[in-house]
């Protein structure tokens, strides 16, 4: 191999980091954020105009070092600053693990190099003529074993974090610069560590891994604890957002259970109220026979005007079998007939299936809640909400659907964010539903959610679990 030959390997070498780089940018950006916040061909695309910036900077005649970090960077900050500021933690973070992940290659190739190199050249003849085409010849091998070696740390750096981010979650700003440390740490590490590696002098070149042997050793230990020490605060962060969203989901749970309550003691009243002037009534009635029997017409005439009968009993339109429900549905059917939207409702308790009254409460409040609010911002004669109870088998299934005006906002972690201009925290949007699905975890079941055509249909299906 002639040295011109070897500084196109050299060439190739170079780009080759950078696309194996550029993949495992897109992988992490799926890793951590969803398809239906951002599709698999966008994540493509920013993976690949990033790997397109750095081999640009690569190839030009002159020196760009460092010039890529800071333009990926304003590349996805730009990018994520138009298409959605939801998710720019995410992706600062994001970006900051990918540099992070490759410095922990860099710091363990750097002893994994020496050690091929010196293995590689040790036994080479300089005496022989064509000496110098047997070193650029291994001097190749020596990079394809790197490239590889790259690709296996990533393709493990990527499988730890899958098996840790189960779920994508939200993400805070504070978060993502904790989460970051680690980044800033192994790139200070990484930028020292290239700087006193090979230093030139007026006489020779100075190598640290020649004067310091020992580094041979605490360098692998030193990217793994700090390849250690990212997973273990990511771990943490998840587990964090995890014990932070069952405490909302209780804390709205507790919420809710207080506000059925009250609506439960203010109905059993409002039936004290009835019972009362049903008594009442049927005493005024036993006068108003004595008068009609004894043929005191008069009397009974004079005693009918006199008689105050309040008979605003404000009676239930349906009813489901369960006060607990009937309360929840007829309080949502007032409130949508004060918006103008038609109420359909064909649901019945089933009392059957051992499920809980105060767990079904929380499950019809929720989805008609969640109905209401997104009836409001249409026009008044595109207004529906129905709401049904199937009963199968060992299973029961409610069903809500609504019109809405055909906008959904998610989470990065896909679930259904609310739009209550009255929500004070991000943290809080869309518990709703994510109660309604724990709800249906406890009872082995499963919650489905489609839009289409401007419908928002959910399905929960609960089974009976004999408890």
């Amino acid at each position: 191999m002639t040295e011109q030959m070897f500084r196109i390997v050299e060439e190739c070498y170079g780009i080759m980091i950078i696309l194996v780089r550029g993949i495992l940018l897109g992988f992490l950006i799926n890793a951590f954020i969803s398809d239906d916040v951002m599709d698999r061909a966008k994540k493509i695309v920013i993976s690949v105009v990033i790997t397109a910036e750095g081999a640009t900077l690569f190839v030009v005649p002159f020196s760009t070092r460092g010039a890529w970090t800071i333009i990926s960077l304003l590349t996805i900050l730009a990018v994520f600053y138009f298409y959605d500021k939801r998710i720019l933690p995410h992706i600062v973070f994001v970006y900051f693990l990918w540099q992070n992940m490759f410095f922990v290659w860099y710091i363990m190739n750097i002893v994994l190099s020496d050690y091929i190199s010196i293995w590689f050249t040790q036994n080479i003849d300089y005496s022989q003529g064509d000496a110098l085409a047997v070193f650029y010849g291994r001097m190749m091998v020596q990079m394809a074993l790197e490239i590889v070696f790259l690709a296996a740390a990533f393709i493990a750096i990527y499988f730890c974090i899958e098996k840790i981010c189960v779920h994508k979650r939200d993400m805070s700003w504070t978060e993502a610069l904790y989460l970051s440390i680690y980044s800033g740490v192994s790139y200070v590490i990484a930028y020292l560590i290239a700087e006193v590696m090979v230093v030139p002098l007026e006489k020779e070149v100075f190598i640290l891994l020649d004067e310091k042997k020992n580094l041979k050793l605490v360098l692998p230990i030193l990217a793994i604890l700090i390849f250690i020490g990212e997973m273990s605060a990511i771990a943490t962060w998840q587990r964090y957002r995890r014990l932070k969203e069952e405490e909302l989901l209780l804390q709205e749970q507790v919420r809710e259970q207080e506000f059925l309550r009250k609506k439960i003691e203010y109905t059993e009243k409002h039936h004290d109220q009835i019972r009362t002037l049903r008594h009442d009534m049927a005493g005024k009635l036993m006068i108003l026979k004595s008068f009609i029997e004894n043929n005191r017409y008069q009397d009974a005439s004079q005693f009918l005007s006199e008689m105050d009968i309040e008979l605003n009993a404000g009676g239930v339109k349906y009813s489901t079998g369960n006060p607990v429900t009937d309360v929840v549905i007829n309080e949502a059917a007032s409130q949508a007939e004060k918006l103008g939207c038609s109420f359909d409702c064909d649901f019945s308790f089933p009392v059957e299936k051992n499920i809980s009254a105060m767990d079904m409460a929380i499950v019809l409040n929720n989805l008609l809640d969640n109905a209401l609010e997104a009836v409001v911002v249409i026009p008044e004669e595109d207004r529906f909400i129905k709401i049904s109870g199937t009963s199968k088998d060992n299973f029961y299934l409610v069903k809500t659907e609504n019109s809405y005006d055909g906008k959904v906002i998610r989470g990065a972690d896909n679930s259904i964010v609310s739009k209550k201009k009255d929500a004070s925290k991000s943290d809080k949007h869309g518990i709703g539903l994510k109660s309604v699905m724990q709800i249906s975890d406890k009872y082995l079941g499963v919650m489905d959610v489609k839009t289409e055509n401007k419908v928002f249909e959910v399905k929960v299906m609960l089974q009976n679990t004999g408890n």
